[in-house]
């Protein structure tokens, strides 16, 4: 199986695979350092990769908002992450002395 075969059957879901938090934060990584690809490619492509119906990922929603939040931001990925995690749950508190967390609807504090 050639890559863009394997591609095509992830996208039409004849091939499923889980697609880890651990292993998106790498592949922006790379394209983001190794390969000096800019973050808007970058989120956006993993937006669309996240359309297949053979790419599995927990928490789908949250990812989908983290890619967003990176590709409208400077935020680190992992950052996005975060507020995509807390937002809309006040009962969750990040804290840290990090203000440009403020920015978005969390609960931040110092510790």
């Amino acid at each position: 199986m050639g890559v863009y075969s394997f591609f095509e059957s992830l996208e039409h879901g004849d091939l499923r695979i889980e697609l880890t938090l651990i292993v998106l934060f790498q592949v922006v990584f790379v394209l983001k350092s190794f390969y000096s690809v800019p973050r808007k490619d970058i989120a956006a492509g993993m937006v669309d990769l996240l359309k297949y119906k053979g790419i599995i990922v927990k928490e789908k929603k949250i990812v989908r908002r983290m890619l967003e939040l990176w590709h409208d931001s400077k935020l680190d990925i992992v950052d996005c992450y975060l507020i995509a995690c807390l937002e809309g749950d006040k009962q969750n508190i990040l804290y840290s002395y990090d203000r440009d967390f403020d920015k978005y609807k969390i609960n931040r504090k110092e510790p």
